[in-house]
């Protein structure tokens, strides 16, 4: 991690441990960590601790200078929305809607569907999808990614909007914005 922030890299860091003491939380803070969660934790509030870390470095915001379409903006409640295309998703309600249409997703299919949305046109290996939805090392097959982004794009199929999710061959998944 030291040699990350040394680098000048300003990719967020969230430590996720078992140990709980307060040096142990302190201490890796001190040495570059963004956030830090005690295992086990709940799902929900990982993908939060992500959105908010991504979105204080201008992720959310930035995806449209970036290229990307992606358009972050408060609601008339506050909440946090992320919308691309078709593709309207409140990240503090947990919903997913396309065009007026609410879409009924997972826990771990909303994560992947907030991931993708706050990076679009960003190539994700199933390693890392793995990684950043579920909050856990990779120790499965590929399989397990694969099949979650199947059931998503099922779910989308309806809609017409399942080819926003493309497969990069040999590298993994990525959102691509329509144009």
């Amino acid at each position: 991690m030291a040699g990350l922030r040394e680098s000048g890299s300003g990719v967020p860091v969230v430590v996720i441990s078992a140990r709980g003491a307060v040096d142990d939380r302190i201490g890796l803070l001190r040495l570059g960590a963004d956030d830090y969660l005690v295992k086990p934790f709940d799902l929900d509030e990982l993908s939060a601790r992500i959105g908010a870390q991504l979105r204080g470095r201008g992720y959310a915001g930035g995806a449209e200078a970036a290229g990307g379409g992606a358009r972050a903006a408060a609601s008339d409640d506050g909440h946090t929305v992320l919308e691309i295309g078709r593709w309207r998703l409140d990240v503090d309600a947990h919903t997913f809607r396309i065009d007026d249409g609410p879409v009924s997703l997972t826990n771990i299919e909303f994560a992947i569907i907030e991931l993708l949305m706050n990076h679009p046109d960003t190539v994700f290996p199933k390693r890392q999808v793995y990684e950043l939805c579920w909050g856990e090392p990779y120790m499965v097959d590929d399989n397990t990614v694969t099949a979650h982004i199947s059931k998503i794009r099922a779910k989308l199929k309806a809609s017409g909007t399942d080819g926003y999710i493309r497969t990069v061959w040999g590298l993994g998944v990525k959102l691509t914005v329509p144009r």
